[in-house]
């Protein structure tokens, strides 16, 4: 697109800049519907009016436990002023200072008596489901428990009268990446998430290290009473959701917006996770505004929306509150957790595509910045580049605020730029000293030159993008084609041939699904540009790749076709033998009876969907989430992809594609369970 845009943002957009706002953020505690929030909220509203942005205030949403967005329950108001826990028997000892470790009280703890609660400690284990506590009287005591924090309360405090609650593991332990003894000294993020309902039987909680949890655990198995003192000047109420909106307004196109969006939430400092975002959405709006003001970018054609907000909660209120403003969204750009020291960290770039329910040409178009890094900021050598900077490109994985835009019930192209995965992630550990500036000016720059060029795009803009998806489209046809002939060549060197008939049948079905599925996506892909502009001149040419995606696709299925015939003839079988009716045929056939159609806007609550159905039914899908690690990215595209006229087994098998293979049985019992509870309705 503009030749001299990506020296131009290099120039000026300042990594140094950039972490010192980073640094001004992590001062905040900044939990979701808290005073503490509002604060930063404040802080980031005056910041960025001074750098000269438009129509900049804070949209304020209720936020009371009990209003819904979508499905989702709004948090709970929150304040927090002091806690302290310590351990009174067998010795005195100081074990954890709200005011010292600010991670280590659970979010929306409420408040003990002035004079603090002193109890026995009992280990439950988990700690997260009733067998935990059998032959255990945990009344008025404290539990120690390795359980999330806001299941572990459910049980302890709501069913069997706790006192509070202390967990001492970290959260999304990743096996060889980051456990528990990578930091035995962090205190993990913890939080209670309680409803208004629940508020009046809210206690508190704590999180302390696993040096800190074994050291307690030791004296419990040496048979040793262990007593602890708990004290915690907090309270609830009902609060609101702040979300921090500014802009630079277009001139051509001034009605229609470029957004990039930050989530400010987490526990102070929290200083990647994601004051990283935060500060970095600072520093991109300054550079603009900046290049804007001394002449080295001209006016915007379209305008350039920035956003804070409260995780998915704020996204959602946000979008569920002005759709007419949503419908104006062109492109966005979610920035979570950019700032890695990728060596302490052991982090990668990450660019997290839009969903094949949501294909767009932004993928593309933002993975060629990702190739230009290497040229624009390191050196080449006789060898290759010397960058040891690391990036990546990846599926939809949703699990932050570019999910709530992909929803199909808005279908807002967004992509995310994060670094994952991360050692410190949800931990007392995630401190400015883990932020790099290098890489704050490296995502700085892709999302800068990102929103300039889209926001100045131009129908000739949209044809070059037209065709970059378009070459990038056919690519991934072929290697659909490859990956399958790979596993036909599996087929061919396997000695056991008495069943190959059939299986060659079932990988010819199933290639074919998989092209057109791959095909219709990648034609989506292209026609998405016209988001950027149209003319008869660029439908003509959109039309044009279209059909040479569709001629493609053609050929790799025919070239497949061949292979496999000289596969059959190569051991001498045509046809398979009769098969019975199998249970996956029977199965298949009633997810092709069934079309769902989903009832609500904006992404899944699976807490909500837990309340509905009841705890005992949800422990089914408990164990479904635990064995399949993929059924939340899942989850989100089998809603995306009711529209009332796919069936079930077109679902299952467009994200089965995607992803890994869907249980139809499972999806079954699922749609199911979700028209009972009023999700989603079956045709």
């Amino acid at each position: 697109m503009r030749a001299t845009l990506g020296r131009t943002v290099k120039e000026e957009l300042s990594g140094e800049t950039a972490k010192s706002y980073v640094a001004q953020i992590t001062r905040f505690h900044r939990v979701q519907a808290s005073t503490m929030f509002h604060e930063a909220a404040e802080y980031l509203r005056d910041t960025i009016k001074n750098l000269g942005c438009s129509d900049v205030r804070i949209e304020q949403f209720a936020s009371d436990g009990q209003v819904e967005y979508g499905t989702h329950i709004s948090p709970i108001g929150w304040e927090a002023r002091e806690a302290t826990l310590s351990l009174v028997k067998p010795h005195h000892e100081l074990v954890v200072r709200y005011t010292d470790v600010p991670t280590c009280l659970h979010t929306y703890s409420n408040a003990t008596p002035p004079e603090g609660i002193t109890a026995e400690l009992i280990d439950v284990g988990e700690g997260t489901k009733p067998e935990h506590y059998n032959g255990k009287d945990v009344q008025g005591k404290l539990v120690l428990a390795t359980g999330k924090a806001r299941q572990v309360h459910e049980q302890a405090v709501y069913k069997y009268g706790a006192a509070g609650v202390i967990t001492d593991s970290l959260t999304h332990e990743m096996k060889h990446v980051r456990e528990s003894v990578d930091i035995p000294d962090a205190h993990a993020y913890q939080s209670i998430w309680p409803t208004g309902d629940e508020m009046d039987k809210v206690a508190f909680g704590f999180s302390i290290s696993k040096r800190q949890g074994n050291h307690l655990r030791g004296m419990l198995r040496n048979n040793q009473s262990v007593t602890l003192k708990a004290m915690v000047d907090a309270r609830l109420f009902p609060g609101n959701l702040d979300v921090v909106t500014a802009r630079i307004p277009g001139s051509s196109k001034p009605e229609e917006e470029i957004f990039l969006v930050a989530h400010l939430c987490h526990p102070k400092p929290s200083a990647n996770d994601n004051a990283s975002g935060s500060g970095l959405l600072l520093e991109i709006a300054r550079t603009i505004q900046t290049l804007i003001r001394n002449g080295s970018i001209g006016p915007l054609g379209r305008t350039i929306r920035f956003l804070w907000v409260p995780e998915n909660y704020g996204t959602l209120a946000l979008l569920l509150h002005d759709q007419d403003w949503a419908s104006k969204l062109v492109a966005g750009i979610n920035l979570d957790m950019v700032g890695q020291n990728q060596e302490l960290c052991r982090s990668t770039l990450n660019l997290d595509k839009t969903p094949d329910s949501n294909p767009s040409f932004l993928n593309d178009y933002i993975s060629t910045l990702f190739s230009s890094l290497k040229e624009e900021f390191d050196c080449e050598t006789a060898y290759g580049s010397a960058s040891t900077f690391r990036h990546n490109v990846n599926a939809f994985s949703g699990g932050s605020d570019h999910a709530e835009f992909n929803d199909s019930t808005f279908s807002i192209p967004c992509v995310m730029l994060v670094q994952w995965p991360d050692l410190f992630y949800h931990s007392s550990f995630d401190t400015l000293d883990k932020v790099s500036t290098d890489s704050l000016k490296r995502v700085g720059w892709i999302a800068t030159v990102a929103a300039i060029t889209l926001a100045n795009a131009r129908v000739d803009d949209a044809a070059h993008v037209a065709n970059l998806t378009r070459l990038r489209g056919m690519s991934r046809l072929h290697s659909t084609s490859e990956g399958a002939l790979k596993a036909l060549h599996k087929q061919a060197v396997d000695p056991d041939h008495s069943e190959i008939a059939h299986r060659l049948a079932e990988m010819l079905s199933d290639f074919e699904s998989r092209m057109r599925h791959v095909t219709r996506r990648e034609q989506r892909a292209i026609e998405s540009v016209k988001r950027l502009g149209a003319d008869s001149g660029l439908n003509r040419l959109i039309k044009s790749y279209i059909g040479d995606i569709d001629r493609c696709s053609q050929l790799e299925v025919r070239r497949f076709k061949e292979t496999l015939d000289r596969l059959r003839k190569s051991v001498d079988v045509y046809t398979s033998t009769p098969q019975e009716k199998t249970e996956k045929t029977e199965v298949d056939e009633k997810a092709r009876s069934i079309i769902p159609k989903r009832l609500f806007k904006g992404t899944f609550s699976w807490e909500t969907f837990k309340k509905r159905l009841g705890e005992l039914e949800y422990e089914w899908y408990e164990r479904m989430r635990k064995k399949d690690r993929n059924l939340g990215k899942k989850t989100y595209e089998i809603f995306n992809f009711m529209d009332g006229k796919h069936t079930a087994y077109d679902i299952a098998v467009a994200v089965s594609i995607e992803y890994d293979e869907v249980d139809k049985k499972y999806m079954l019992r699922f749609l199911h369970d979700l028209e009972r509870t009023h999700f989603v309705s079956l045709q």
